[in-house]
């Protein structure tokens, strides 16, 4: 059952044999806010039945008899969980030997938004994890499970074309402060083609990237969770790209903050320390530094063909 705070959208998937038969309320872990996640019907919310009465023979000067404890009409699902013993939490077949979220609720796994549209839908899912990516990235790449690659490249393609969009438009029209150099007949035709080919270059540019990446962060001995969360973290930090639509200032200011949530999420996705994480970024730096300033030299030296 996918269990969803309505207040901060925090939300985790729980086993339904470690759901309590009459649990109906949560506490979210992260702003702690209570909500009824379920409604049940009233002949299973009701308590415990009494105990039956003693038999004939038991002898009458005994105790008197202690009710039973009455269980709560409405059971915390997050806080009983995370109290259940572990020998009381058996791990199901194929599954890890405790619930993560059981195990630790101060610290669960989170699914992304932008992984989860059939529950937020697309708009909501990807300014979710935008919001999410941008403003809490220790948060969002902590508790951020490892499902696959594909749904974080969706995520980059996307904001990478958004940007490419946008430059293009801002390009053509002559708000940065050129004129067009092309017939304003081929513009259009110009843009298809730059959005239709960006996601090819756009996905081949991410991987060789994360590669170069990964191979810094393993060189500082900081690749805890292996190359998928390195390219969670390159994926994810695309999301200040949604500032392009903001001439020549939003694409420098979403450069600089992709940089810092990049260290950021690159820290806490692997659980590595901050001065290894910084090590490998500015390796990262240096090792692309030194192929643009390779590529500019070979452009300026090399005579073009034909003469």
């Amino acid at each position: 059952m996918l269990v969803t705070c309505p207040q901060c959208q925090f939300s985790r998937e729980l086993p339904e044999d470690k759901i309590p038969a009459r649990a109906q309320v949560a506490t979210c872990p992260k702003c702690k806010h209570k909500f009824r996640f379920r409604d049940l019907p009233p002949e299973e919310a009701e308590t415990a039945p009494v105990a039956a009465a003693p038999a004939e023979d038991v002898p009458t000067t005994e105790a008197p008899e202690t009710p039973p404890p009455t269980p709560p009409t409405e059971d915390d699902i997050w806080e009983r969980l995370g109290s259940i013993p572990p020998e009381q939490a058996e791990p199901q077949p194929g599954q890890a030997s405790e619930d993560p979220f059981a195990a630790n609720p101060e610290r669960p796994e989170v699914d992304v938004p932008f992984e989860r549209l059939d529950q937020f839908g697309f708009f909501p899912g990807i300014t979710q994890t935008i919001r999410r990516a941008m403003f809490s990235p220790q948060l969002f790449f902590q508790a951020m499970p490892q499902r696959g690659l594909g749904k974080p490249l969706t995520f980059a393609v996307l904001l990478g074309q958004f940007q490419i969009f946008f430059q293009l438009l801002w390009s053509m029209t002559g708000l940065l402060g050129e004129k067009p150099e092309v017939a304003p007949g081929t513009m259009g035709f110009g843009l298809v083609m730059a959005l239709v080919l960006a996601p090819l270059f756009l996905s081949v540019f991410l991987f060789l990237e994360t590669a170069v990446f990964h191979f810094c962060l393993i060189l500082f001995r900081s690749a805890n969770k292996g190359f998928e969360g390195t390219f969670r973290v390159m994926a994810y930090s695309n999301a200040p790209l949604v500032l392009s639509f903001v001439p020549i200032a939003g694409p420098i200011l979403a450069y600089l903050w992709g940089l810092g949530i990049t260290v950021v999420g690159a820290r806490h996705i692997h659980g590595a320390s901050l001065g290894r994480v910084l090590g490998a970024f500015a390796l990262l730096l240096v090792i692309v530094g030194g192929i643009l300033g390779l590529m500019y030299y070979a452009a300026a030296t090399i005579p073009p063909a034909g003469k």
